[in-house]
């Protein structure tokens, strides 16, 4: 049985979209407060093959992550539609 994915799209702050691919790494009952923790700290880190990206956060512009987990932070809108771009 394949390992379940999730993808990453970081957009910065100068129009550069970054994407990366990556085997899910919390459960779903960890998954809210590891998002929490990880929007807290100055930069994200990423290890992809024998590269670390470290991203200032006052770098990113929008960070998008799909499938979106299961459970999320109380903070999160629920249950919306993108319209428009």
């Amino acid at each position: 049985m394949p390992m379940p994915t999730r993808w990453l799209e970081i957009t910065l702050r100068d129009a550069k979209r970054l994407r990366f691919q990556f085997p899910v790494q919390l459960n779903e009952q960890n998954m809210a407060r590891g998002l929490e923790e990880a929007l807290k700290l100055p930069t994200l880190t990423i290890k992809a093959g024998d590269i670390l990206y470290v991203i200032p956060t006052s770098a990113i512009q929008l960070i998008t992550v799909s499938p979106a987990p299961k459970k999320l932070p109380r903070s999160v809108i629920r249950g919306a539609k993108l319209i428009s771009e």
